[in-house]
């Protein structure tokens, strides 16, 4: 249990960092644990950029349109 615990944390902690360790992840005894961690963590981030955007009143997209490199 605790093993499992150490993993969903660490997922946790990469989730919100945007990084995924896949060695952890691919483990057959914690990688579902530290798999739900990185989801988690990701959707955290997410819940705190939306909240600073939403104090900060920002509104739709950041950018008017899409990168195009082709164009000069």
């Amino acid at each position: 249990m605790d093993d499992a615990l150490v993993a969903y944390n660490a997922g946790r902690v990469d989730g919100a960092a945007g990084y995924r360790d896949p060695q952890i992840a691919e483990d057959p005894e914690v990688g579902a644990d530290y798999r739900i961690g990185v989801l988690d963590g990701r959707i955290a981030a997410f819940h705190l950029i939306m909240e600073v955007r939403k104090i900060l009143g920002v509104e739709g997209s950041l950018f008017e349109r899409p990168d195009d490199l082709t164009e000069p």
